[in-house]
């Protein structure tokens, strides 16, 4: 395993708090209606036979009219890859995957030419994410509220454009532009800004004779995302927030507190192959992942299911400590240390005072961080 796919900062998405949820609800109900036989979608099949001949004819028109057939397609490997996942939501790293497997188009193109390949999107999503414990049944598969967000910003991009149907192109700068969801963080933990994706694909578009109208730009909301949340954190630093995600989801919590950052530290510390200098501190400090594991436990215990990503969300103290992680330090990269100091800043805080029940003050993290 890469250090480049254990680093996937999947938890970039969570940063801005909550999304406006702008619903589609005729793809949410043409989705669900797959268990009737209306929609070829809702089917464990050959991809390509998005609709059927039935479907064609009787779907009338709305939002999901305004996809080209590689567009329909696109949402049909999406939903294959949550299936594979044994997800009961597509995702954008769903969409992500769905864009590479279809690889005949100028967005799978772009991405690839990037860097960015089906095979380590893959990796990436089950080493963080991880699988479902059951097969999931195709009537059961929602939309995420980013999915639903991103589709909405590929429909503004094809008619800013002036194409009338939405294709691979659209959702992939939705996607971009979205510019928080999981997907975005898969793209730039392995080595590629959002700014490249959106460019290579315009380059790429214009090479093959279909340009955008030369009043198109990024809008001043694509602007905004282009460098992301998290563009100062260190790969190192992106693994233990990635991790941390993990932990929530393992003890079936809904949030992500200080708590599960001190988890994702601990578990840098305790990987088969560590990370060297987050060791030397959890040495020091004479901690385990297992002590902090168990003392956490006694006060907050697992729900005893995990819990699906789609439903996890930053605490506000969380929010607080990455906050303050990234006002602090001028333009250096944000390294673990840096997360664990955040972390004890307020001795009144819940990560404080977990660390203070197993023996460890503010002021001894800060002797083993050298601050």
């Amino acid at each position: 395993m890469t250090p480049e796919v254990i680093g996937v900062a999947l938890i970039a998405g969570l940063a801005g708090g909550a999304v406006a949820a702008l619903v589609i609800g005729s793809i949410q109900a043409w989705m669900a209606r797959g268990k009737r036989g209306h929609v070829a979608f809702g089917r464990r099949g050959p991809p390509s036979a998005v609709m059927s001949d039935t479907a064609r004819s009787s779907a009338g028109s709305g939002p999901f009219d305004r996809f080209s057939d590689r567009g329909k397609r696109v949402l049909a490997l999406a939903q294959d890859e949550a299936i594979r996942h044994n997800h009961n939501y597509i995702g954008t790293e769903h969409l992500l995957a769905a864009l590479l497997r279809d690889g005949d188009t100028v967005a799978a193109r772009a991405l690839t030419s990037l860097g960015v390949e089906l095979v380590r999107v893959r990796t990436a999503i089950e080493f963080v994410i991880g699988r479902g414990d059951r097969r999931t049944s195709p009537s059961e598969i929602t939309l995420s509220p980013r999915t639903k967000k991103v589709i909405e910003l590929a429909i503004d991009e094809s008619r800013r454009m002036g194409q009338p149907q939405l294709g691979p192109e659209h959702i992939l700068l939705g996607l971009v532009r979205e510019g928080e969801g999981i997907a975005s963080g898969v793209i730039e933990s392995l080595g590629v800004t959002l700014s490249a994706v959106r460019t290579r694909l315009l380059e790429l578009l214009a090479e093959s004779g279909g340009p955008p109208p030369a009043n198109y730009s990024a809008s001043p909301t694509q602007q905004i995302h282009m460098s992301g949340p998290f563009n100062r954190f260190s790969d190192r630093a992106k693994r233990v927030l990635a991790l941390a995600q993990d932990e929530a989801i393992r003890m079936g919590h809904t949030y992500i507190g200080p708590e599960h950052l001190l988890l994702g530290l601990a578990r840098l510390a305790d990987l088969r192959e560590a990370d060297p200098s987050m060791k030397q501190v959890f040495d020091r400090l004479g901690l385990t992942l297992e002590q902090i594991r168990m003392e956490l436990g006694k006060v907050i215990p697992s729900a005893g299911r995990p819990t699906s990503p789609s439903e996890v969300t930053l605490s506000p103290e969380t929010k607080e400590v990455l906050e303050f992680v990234r006002e602090s330090g001028g333009d250096k990269p944000v390294v673990p240390e840096d997360v664990l100091l955040a972390i004890v800043r307020d001795e009144q805080s819940f990560g404080a005072q977990l660390l203070a029940r197993l023996g460890v003050t503010p002021e001894r993290v800060r002797a083993a961080v050298g601050h």
